[in-house]
């Protein structure tokens, strides 16, 4: 019981980080971002690179993921997204499926290993918690993912910036109005949610152990699920939908570890979502379109 909660917490927390850049797209672009998982898988090789060809200290890699990451996602939305301004969402939401394919494609090109193995950040058993270890790199992702649940919170209630962002998605002529430029906020949103997705990858990562191109492409679908369970205008909603996804995910893997069924976690998310929307069709803290 106790490693299982330990696990669901902590994959949930990591599916939150995804969840919440989605959100933060479509909170500022209107459009889902189907690039935001492979966008860590980039961070992932980058990282990769330095750390395992160039010796370079694990943090130094990670932090040069993370910016490969961050710059892709401004380039695109200076690139693309600002020149689609007026363009159909739907038009703007297959750019980023656009973006998803030229980014496996890169890491195929450049990169040419099939299979990657990137080492944790910290080795160890860790301390003992109820009866069993909790590994290191799993308190690594849990203390990340509240520091930064509560860094981006503080950021976006109490600073002038942070607010205008908040306030883009609802009027956007008010915020022009308080001089906050919409160029910047749309720049801010896929900025962090490309930083989001390549924190979310490094810290998944070590648990599975080996990744090549298209990695993030399920923990992606994890996190929109759980972006779509928490509500896709609410920044508290997908981190309570991504520990929702990760708490099922645990506890049914548990369940049904001996049973054979193959996909039975994927299958059960899936479940919990359509029976969420067909009850609150804008999820659980999402606000219901007027």
């Amino acid at each position: 019981m106790g490693p299982t909660l330990v696990a669901g917490v902590v994959a949930g927390g990591i599916y939150g980080l995804l969840a919440v850049g989605i959100v933060l797209v479509y909170k500022g672009s209107r459009v889902l971002n189907f690039a935001q998982g492979e966008l860590g898988t980039f961070a992932l090789f980058v990282a990769w690179w330095f750390i395992d060809r160039n010796d370079f200290p694990w943090v130094a890699g990670a932090v040069l993921g993370v910016g490969a990451s961050v710059a892709i996602a401004l380039s695109f939305e200076r690139l693309v997204v600002r020149r689609m301004v007026d363009a159909s969402r739907l038009s703007v939401a297959v750019a980023t499926v656009g973006l998803f394919l030229f980014l496996i494609a890169l890491e195929a090109f450049v990169f040419s290993e099939a299979l990657v193995v990137l080492g944790p950040p910290i080795s160890g058993l860790g301390p003992k918690v109820f009866d069993f270890y909790v590994g290191p790199t799993s308190i690594l992702s849990l203390v990340a993912v509240v520091a930064i649940a509560f860094g981006l919170a503080a950021f976006l209630r109490r600073t002038d910036f942070g607010l205008g962002v908040l306030a883009a998605s609802q009027d956007p002529t008010m915020v022009r109005l308080v001089g906050v430029r919409l160029s910047r906020v749309s720049a801010f949103t896929w900025a962090l949610a490309g930083g989001l997705g390549a924190v979310a990858a490094l810290l998944i990562e070590p648990t599975i152990g080996v990744f090549a191109p298209g990695f993030m492409t399920q923990f992606f679908i994890r996190g929109l699920a759980a972006a779509l369970l928490g509500g896709l205008t609410s920044l508290p909603g997908a981190f309570v939908g991504g520990l929702g996804v990760g708490l099922v995910e645990a506890f049914v893997g548990r369940a049904f570890v001996q049973s054979g069924v193959p996909g039975v976690r994927t299958m059960t998310v899936f479940a919990l979502l359509v029976i969420v929307l067909l009850v609150r069709p804008a999820g659980l803290l999402g606000k219901t379109a007027r």
